[in-house]
């Protein structure tokens, strides 16, 4: 993976594309794409994958909007799991990968520049983006230092 992502990274861009594709009415297309993918890469492991992709679509869709936010984010922790371990398995696909990615859901990878650092984070969050990053600086003291 030369000039392509780590396979963490592709495997985190991927995850993010595919569980804001669940919420859209082009699902469907994608994930019969991704199934194909699978299918041509790993055909007796590509079952196992491409179910536990539906089973993601159909929690997001059982959910309701006040647990939305936490089920997708549930579910871009499990699918980036599972997308990294496949990408480890077989590096030689992350390029067909990352294309498909591009292709069907329009996610091109990091924004050139949109990297984050924190420092002296004592006392507050880090904020994980799967998009572009747009800086702010935010001076926070707890109450007890005010």
């Amino acid at each position: 993976m030369s000039e392509l992502m780590s396979a963490g990274d592709l495997a985190a861009m991927g995850a993010a594309a595919l569980v804001a594709e669940m919420a859209r009415s082009t699902w469907q297309g994608v994930r019969d794409a991704v199934a194909r993918f699978f299918g041509s890469r790993d055909e007796e492991g590509a079952a196992g994958q491409v179910l536990q992709l539906d089973a993601g679509y159909e929690l997001l869709s059982r959910t309701d909007d006040a647990h939305q936010p936490a089920a997708e984010n549930a579910l871009r922790t499990t699918l980036g799991i599972q997308l990294e371990a496949f990408l480890r398995s077989q590096p030689e696909a992350a390029a067909e990968f990352q294309a498909l990615i591009e292709k069907t859901t329009g996610v091109s990878g990091p924004v050139e520049g949109s990297r984050l650092s924190v420092r002296g984070n004592t006392n507050s969050q880090i904020v994980v983006s799967g998009g572009s990053i747009t800086g702010n600086t935010l001076h926070y003291r707890p109450e007890a230092q005010q």
